[in-house]
């Protein structure tokens, strides 16, 4: 039987209706935060806003709960809330202009005075950002009214599925997605959520372990690993409902949940401007297509475009989207793909037109053109024209060098998981006999890129020399990695032995060591690497000792360390 939730609030209400002092709103690392605490920090935090003039503050926390105390302890001193599609300092500072202030959390006062009112529907208003089509990131203005009433609808539609139970997630909150589904609705429904966003499958079970049986706010990119990983069956009874969104879940990974714990993910279509759109079941009965929420009236435009009316919109006119569809029985519709250059990655949109005007931006790029590439999975291709002084520098530098410096400029706008995989740099942008490039001409330039076999993907590399040199490497470790086989079935962990031989392969190649390996000291291995990480390798060399100091982290996360040393070094 399920745990009941605490009774519905609407958003507006939130801070000023009746709700049990006691009741959990947050689970932090390891411990709970409760209702009234929640209230206090948000009264003392909005207290201390009131005082500032400035109107429009950028709210960028990973930590769901630093998030949502930004979110209402904003919007309850009447000051407009500004989301970034994402939080790289790049992204914050093409945004500058859209925003007069940061928000940061600050040390509550044990005695500061909490008066809260309720906060204004249509007043409270909330700017989020997309990556755009346009090259420039767009905004999409949102009130508080927007967002309520589509909390609602999720709570008519599944909240007797859910009962109490808590929310866990891999997804961020700064997307609508992660906003309504990880922070708003939860708050609004009483069922605590997880300050912690779950990058890798042990995490999950970390926090369920804390947290007990809960909901999983998820995207494909992340479910499609998930049984490559671990076995489902651990999740079997503690998993009780999983939320899908950010593009289409394959069909034979809908299969496998489904299989492993008697139930498919609930999936989501939507958008960061119409709000959530229609869901499926894979599984269910007409699967296949997708059914509307209540409230959502879809058409097909002549052009085969998907246009629907919404009350998450502005107005009542019909909103024309750039996914093609096709009709099914029983009013639901089939998504046939994207009719624009808006492409995602890992479930991440990108706006192939901003990669391009950005890349564009950097001195010796005289043409650039970005084109998704298939391989092990979908990845971007860049092919760049590049003037002479970018020639120059090939030449002496080399491509990497190249390449490493047009990543580190793209880094400052997109997340890592967006970067280009593969490069081209042709004397001309290619061209068809009408003299146009067009996507599959581009696309033929990486045909042999796709059939490369997969190996430790580097993502970028920085260098610093002096007494001692030093290289940061950022790799991407793919699944299809060789040295995954065997280690181990149902559980594959990246070898400590390839970790090691990784260091010093990459010192020779980067760092120039030339001496030969005498031994290891201090290696110690402190967290798995998974298929799919993303990591960082540090490696310093200090020549006057011969030792090389390496270690692989991933955010806060630290995997191994260890010292190598080298004897008849140069």
């Amino acid at each position: 039987m399920s745990i009941p939730a605490a009774p519905f609030l609407s958003l507006h209400r939130l801070l000023t209706a009746a709700r049990a002092d006691d009741t959990v709103v947050c689970y932090g690392d390891d411990h709970r935060i409760v209702w009234s605490e929640f209230r206090r920090r948000v009264g003392a935090s909005a207290a201390a806003l009131r005082s500032r003039t400035e109107a429009r503050w950028v709210l960028s926390a990973a930590n769901a709960y630093q998030f949502a105390l930004g979110f209402f302890s904003l919007l309850a001193a009447g000051k407009q809330v500004v989301i970034p599609h994402n939080t790289q300092p790049g992204t914050l500072e093409a945004l500058a202009d859209a925003y007069d202030a940061r928000w940061e959390q600050s040390k509550p006062t044990a005695d500061a005075a909490v008066f809260l009112s309720e906060i204004d529907l249509d007043e409270a208003v909330i700017d989020l950002f997309t990556s755009g089509s346009t090259g420039q990131p767009k905004r999409i203005r949102k009130t508080l009214a927007h967002l309520e009433a589509e909390v609602e609808v999720l709570e008519r539609v599944w909240g007797e599925r859910l009962g109490g139970a808590p929310v866990i997630a891999t997804v961020p909150c700064h997307h609508i997605y992660g906003l309504l589904f990880r922070v708003l609705w939860p708050l609004a429904s009483g069922r605590p959520f997880d300050a912690h966003t779950c990058a890798q499958p042990d995490e999950i079970e970390e926090r369920l372990r804390f947290i007990g049986p809960a909901t999983l706010v998820s995207s494909p990119a992340h479910l499609v690993r998930l049984p490559e990983l671990v076995s489902l069956s651990r999740f079997r009874y503690r998993l009780t409902t999983i939320f899908s969104s950010g593009g289409a879940l394959p069909t034979e990974s809908s299969r496998s949940y489904a299989k492993e714990l008697g139930q498919s993910p609930l999936e989501i279509f939507g958008s960061t401007e119409t709000g959530g759109i229609a869901w499926r079941c894979q599984g269910e009965a007409e699967s296949d297509g997708w059914a509307p929420f209540p409230g959502i009236e879809v058409r097909r435009a002549q052009n085969g475009a998907l246009s629907l009316r919404s009350p998450y919109l502005p107005d009542d006119s019909y909103w024309q989207m750039d996914d093609a569809i096709d009709w099914l029985p029983g009013g639901r519709f089939r998504l046939l793909g994207r009719l624009d250059r808006v492409v995602k990655i890992e479930e991440k949109r990108l706006s192939l037109p901003d990669m391009e005007s950005r890349l564009a931006e950097h001195p010796w790029v005289t043409a650039a053109a970005v084109v998704p590439v298939m391989g092990h999975r979908q990845v971007l291709g860049v092919v760049v024209e590049v003037n002479g002084e970018g020639r120059e520098a090939m030449a002496h530098h080399g491509k990497r060098y190249v390449v490493s410096l047009l990543r580190d400029c793209l880094a400052q706008y997109f997340e890592p998981v967006l970067l280009p995989r593969r490069w081209r740099f042709p004397e001309r942008m290619p061209v068809d006999e009408r003299g146009k490039t067009s996507q599959s001409i581009l696309a033929a330039l990486f045909v042999s890129a796709a059939k490369e076999a997969f190996s430790p993907l580097v993502e970028r590399v920085q260098r610093e020399t002096g007494s001692e040199a030093r290289v940061r490497i950022a790799m991407l470790i793919p699944p299809s990695l060789e040295h995954f086989a065997g280690h181990f079935p149902g559980m594959p962990i990246l070898p400590g032995v390839v970790q090691v031989d990784w260091a010093i392969r990459f010192c020779r190649e980067y760092l120039g060591v030339s001496g030969d390996f005498l031994s290891l000291e201090n290696v110690k291995f402190t967290a798995l690497i998974l298929p799919g990480a993303l990591v960082e390798l540090s490696l310093d060399w200090n020549a006057a000792n011969g030792r090389l100091e390496f270690a692989y982290t991933g955010g806060e996360r630290a995997y191994s360390k260890g010292r190598v040393v080298f004897g008849g070094h140069a």
